[in-house]
C-alpha cells in the first residue's frame, strides 16, 4: 500500500496482481476481516456497472480469473436478468455513465441488446456468420432510429424478425451471399468458438455496446466487430483465459476505449489490429 496525495491505494505486487490476492484467487482482506473493509472499488469489482438514466447495466469483468472462467467455458449460453436493482447494488455506484440519450429511450437500450445477444448465440451459424447478421441487425436499427420511427413496437417487431425461424431459413443465406461468406470456413477450432461467442456476449453488457462510443451505431458496430477480430487472433496465440483477460484489462479498464471512431473511418481493421497490439 503506499499514498497517493490525502489517500492509500494498493499497489500491484510485482505479478501485477493485489497483494491480498491469496493462493485460492479470493481476497485475503475479505476473508479476515469481512465485506465491510473492502474500499469501493474493490466491493464492487468484478462487476462493472454502467447507468444510463434511472437503469444500471451489470456484467463481470474477465480480468477477473473467477469471472472470466465462468464467463468463458460456460457451455450453455450465457443469460442476462432484467430485475430491480436492490439497495447494495445502488449503493455501489457506476463505473460509466452513458450521456447524451434522452431518458425516454433508455428501455430500447436493453431491448436492441438482448436482440444482439441472441443472434450471437445462434450457434447452428458459424460466429463470423452471425456477427454478419447482427451487422445487417444494427444498420436496420440505426434506420429506424434515424427516420424517427424506433421504439418499443418497431423493435420488438424487428427482433421477432430476426430471431424467427423462416428469417433464418430464407434471408440469412441470402445475407451471407452478399458479402460472399463462405460458411464452410471455420477461422476458430470449434473448442474456442463458445469462448469467443461468451466473450462477445459479455462485452455487449459489460462495454453498453452499440453506445459505448459517442458514435452512430454503425461506428460502434466497427468497433465491437474490431474487437472480436483482437480475440480472434490472441485466443489462437494464448490460451483463452490470458488473451481475454488483456483484452478486457486494455478495453475496460484504461482511460477510454484504444479503438476511436475516428479510427473505425480513417483506418481498415488490419491497421486498427496492428496499432491496438503494438
Amino acid at each position: 500500500m503506499r499514498r497517493a496525495g490525502d489517500k492509500y491505494v494498493i499497489a500491484p505486487n510485482e505479478k501485477h496482481c493485489c497483494p491480498f490476492l491469496g493462493e485460492d484467487n479470493l481476497c485475503s482482506l475479505q476473508k479476515a476481516h469481512g465485506e465491510d473493509y473492502l474500499s469501493q472499488v474493490c466491493a464492487s469489482y468484478p462487476r462493472i456497472i454502467t447507468r444510463f438514466g434511472n437503469f444500471l447495466e451489470v456484467a463481470l469483468s474477465p480480468t477477473c480469473p473467477l469471472a472470466a472462467e465462468l464467463i468463458l467455458f460456460a457451455q450453455e449460453p450465457l443469460t442476462f436478468e432484467v430485475a430491480e436493482a436492490d439497495e447494495k447494488l445502488l449503493r455501489l455506484g457506476a463505473n460509466n455513465i452513458l450521456q447524451g440519450i434522452p431518458l425516454s429511450f433508455a428501455p430500447l437500450l436493453v431491448d436492441v441488446q438482448l436482440a444482439m445477444i441472441s443472434i450471437l448465440q445462434e450457434r447452428r451459424l458459424p460466429l463470423d456468420g452471425r456477427l454478419i447478421v447482427l451487422g445487417f441487425f444494427l444498420d436496420r436499427v440505426e434506420e429506424l432510429l434515424c427516420n424517427g420511427r424506433l421504439d418499443g413496437a418497431a423493435l420488438r417487431r424487428l427482433a421477432a424478425v430476426y430471431t424467427s425461424e423462416s428469417f433464418f431459413a430464407e434471408q440469412v443465406p441470402l445475407m451471407l451471399a452478399s458479402v460472399h461468406f463462405d460458411a464452410s470456413r471455420k477461422i476458430l477450432p470449434a473448442d474456442l468458438t463458445t469462448p469467443a461467442e461468451n466473450f462477445l456476449v459479455n462485452e455487449i453488457v459489460l462495454g453498453a455496446w452499440p453506445w459505448r462510443l459517442d458514435a452512430g451505431i454503425a461506428k460502434n458496430f466497427g468497433a465491437f466487430l474490431t474487437i472480436y477480430k483482437i480475440l480472434e487472433r490472441q485466443i489462437q496465440i494464448n490460451d483463452p483465459l490470458s488473451a481475454a483477460r488483456a483484452l478486457s484489462r486494455k478495453i475496460n479498464h484504461g482511460d477510454e476505449i484504444p479503438i476511436s471512431a475516428a479510427q473505425i473511418d480513417g483506418d481498415d481493421m488490419l491497421t486498427v489490429i496492428e496499432k491496438f497490439l503494438a
